[in-house]
Parts: C-alpha cells; sequence; structure tokens
C-alpha cells in the first residue's frame, strides 16, 4: 500500500470524526512515517508498521485510542533512538501522555 493509499483510506474512513480530530490523528502517523524514513525503514515497510488502516479507523472511531487534544497539550517531544541494531524505538511525550514503540528492523 503507498502512502498516498494509506491515508487516504484513514481520511476517508474517519470522515465520522471531527475535522481537527481527523486532521491530527492523519498529521501524527504521518511524522510516524517520516520518522520511520529517517531511519532508514522504506515507506512501505514504514506503513506496514503502523498496521492496517482499517483496524486503526476502527480503533479511533470506537474511541479505544486516547487522542490528546492539542489545545491542551501544546508542547511534545519525539525522541527516536536506535536500543540495538536491529531494533528501533519511537517515543512520544506530552504533558500528560507518553507512547513508546519498538520495532524490529
Amino acid at each position: 500500500m503507498t502512502r498516498s493509499d494509506f491515508f487516504e483510506t484513514l481520511h476517508y474512513g474517519l470522515r465520522s470524526l471531527p475535522d481537527d480530530e481527523r486532521d491530527s490523528i492523519i498529521k501524527d502517523l504521518d511524522e510516524h512515517i517520516a520518522v520511520s524514513l529517517e531511519n532508514g525503514i522504506s515507506e512501505a515497510d514504514a506503513i506496514d508498521l503502523l498496521g492496517n488502516p482499517n483496524d486503526i479507523i476502527e480503533q479511533y472511531v470506537q474511541g479505544t485510542v486516547a487522542v490528546p487534544e492539542r489545545e491542551q497539550q501544546p508542547s511534545s517531544q519525539k525522541t527516536v533512538f536506535q536500543s540495538e541494531p536491529t531494533q528501533v524505538t519511537i517515543e512520544a511525550k506530552t504533558r500528560e501522555t507518553r507512547i513508546q514503540a519498538d520495532f524490529s528492523i
């Protein structure tokens, strides 16, 4: 799946959410792909690491994923570091939330 196809599917599937929430989700996922690309992961693999867009849509629409409101958490910090030769850790922090994802490459 191409990056364009991935985001087209997400945009359509998240259409029931408020525009600002949908745009925030898409922006965050696009940033994850950009970070992966910066760390030498191919676009296709970066998209695969995020998972099936339909599963992502289901989680957000059902409310099983907490989406921080940007107005309440204006500053955030994202850190990417190589923890092992084949292990990449992506960490995203806001004032109240910390998310860490470990990927084997």
